[in-house]
């Protein structure tokens, strides 16, 4: 059974109740209403007749008190002492009267009609004559009977408006609910995550639910979007790594086969052998890092002094090969400057940086500089050389990415990667301004977490 159905029949449902038990309150108002008048009637009558004889022991005139309606009989249990009106019956008499009670019952007659009896008890030195006066409620009766097909039909139009009202509303109140599912429904069969549920309503609770669906479908494309990107990195990551790994593999493979076949150790085949190791073991260990960081790899940071680590990275690339002239601008300010990172990363990215800028500097040189920057600290590696085309500036954080000059001066594409990544995870960031010919500027920049001086670049 659907929802539409189960709402159509709870609201007429409810409604169909509410109208009969309401019908019913009516009727039963109106019936105590009629009786309440009938038996103000038949007891005062009662009450004066009584009354009467007790003060005068004489019965009134009964004619003037009865009427077309209502009769008057005072009687012993067996005998009729007198009548009202052109009355020529008689009524039962009630056990509780014969008790000595006065008495407000619902009789029938001989022929079935119903009507309200008052009896009152009189006690007189002799016997017990009972005062009785009875009123037709036939009429009531009447009404009440012929109200009742009025009113089931009026329930059965109303239950079938209700129904076709509440079909109607409920239709209405699930349709957002029906254009879910229905976008669901495409979404499930053409894997497009850019739809969405068209919803004008109000911001009830349906409202709600389709704006909650909304977002979701917005979360997941863009973590669908995120994940096939992420595929395709790993797709150009695996086919550059098995392409740079095959070239030294091909070259130690080659000089083993030559010294092999010619019997002798050749100092040179060994030289590129060990040569060819070497580079491909830096590979080996940057891709392990790249790896890590995909993995989400966590960096336990600490306070740490930057001048003397910048000053200790400066002094160890001094053995780094370079032909262009290695400068460092450090103010002594620096050394007063704390920031929360780790030692060893932020070491191996400032290498990456330095030994980048002597590859790409034949002649000139190369700076390490630092200076305040917002609330962090800018320590840059700026040089003189060959500079970075505009239309390979996006791309040299990639892995793997080398434009075409730089391949003939070797490396493995990931060292700027790298670099980038030490930033991130030290909630840094690193940034690069480059012109061709006339050489490139690398800035990382770094939070500072405590400083007493600034550096003045």
């Amino acid at each position: 059974m659907s929802i539409r159905l189960r709402l159509t029949l709870l609201y007429t449902s409810l409604l169909t109740g509410a109208l009969v038990l309401f019908s019913l309150l009516i009727l039963g108002i109106f019936r105590w209403t009629y009786l309440q008048v009938v038996d103000g009637r038949v007891s005062d009558v009662g009450r004066f007749v009584a009354t009467y004889f007790v003060q005068t022991y004489r019965i009134p005139s009964l004619s003037s008190q009865a009427d077309r309606s209502t009769f008057i009989l005072v009687r012993t249990e067996s005998t009729i002492v007198a009548t009202g009106g052109d009355f020529t019956g008689s009524f039962p008499l009630p056990k509780a009267a014969r008790d000595g009670e006065i008495t407000l019952t619902t009789e029938r007659d001989a022929r079935g009609e119903p009507y309200r009896l008052y009896t009152v008890p009189i006690q007189t030195p002799a016997e017990t004559l009972y005062v009785q006066v009875a009123h037709e409620i036939q009429l009531l009766e009447l009404v009440v009977t012929r109200a009742r097909l009025p009113l089931y039909i009026g329930i059965i139009i109303f239950m079938g408006a209700t129904g076709l009202a509440a079909w109607w509303l409920a239709g209405r109140a699930i349709a957002p609910i029906h254009q879910v599912a229905r976008a669901a429904e495409s979404i499930s069969s053409s894997a497009d995550l850019s739809l969405r549920v068209p919803y004008r309503g109000p911001q009830d609770e349906v409202g709600l639910l389709v704006q909650q669906f909304n977002d979701m479908l917005e979360q997941l494309q863009g973590m669908y979007g995120r994940l096939a990107a992420t595929l395709d990195a790993q797709k150009r990551f695996v086919g550059d790594a098995s392409h740079e790994l095959r070239t030294p593999l091909t070259i130690i493979r080659g000089n083993i086969e030559y010294m092999q076949k010619a019997g002798i150790l050749d100092p040179e085949a060994l030289d590129d052998v060990k040569a060819e190791a070497e580079r491909m073991s830096r590979l080996v260990e940057e891709l392990l890092t790249m790896a890590r960081a995909d993995a989400g790899q966590e960096i336990q940071l600490e306070p740490l002094a930057l001048g003397p680590l910048v000053r200790d990275v400066c002094r160890r690339a001094e053995a780094l090969p370079h032909e262009a002239e290695f400068r460092t601008e450090l103010p002594d300010a620096l050394d007063r400057v704390s920031i929360s990172g780790h030692a060893e990363w932020l070491r191996r990215a400032l290498l990456i940086l330095i030994d980048n800028a002597f590859k790409y500097t034949p002649s000139g040189s190369v700076t390490v500089r630092a200076g305040r920057q917002g609330d962090g600290v800018v320590l840059q590696v700026v040089d003189t050389g060959m500079g970075i085309p505009e239309e390979d500036l996006p791309h040299i954080f990639e892995r793997f990415y080398r434009a075409d000059r730089a391949r003939s001066r070797g490396g493995t594409g990931l060292g700027l990667a790298i670099a980038n990544w030490v930033a991130g995870v030290h909630n840094g960031a690193l940034t690069v301004d480059s012109q061709p010919g006339r050489g490139s500027t690398f800035s990382l920049w770094l939070p500072v977490q405590r400083t007493t001086a600034a550096p003045n670049s």
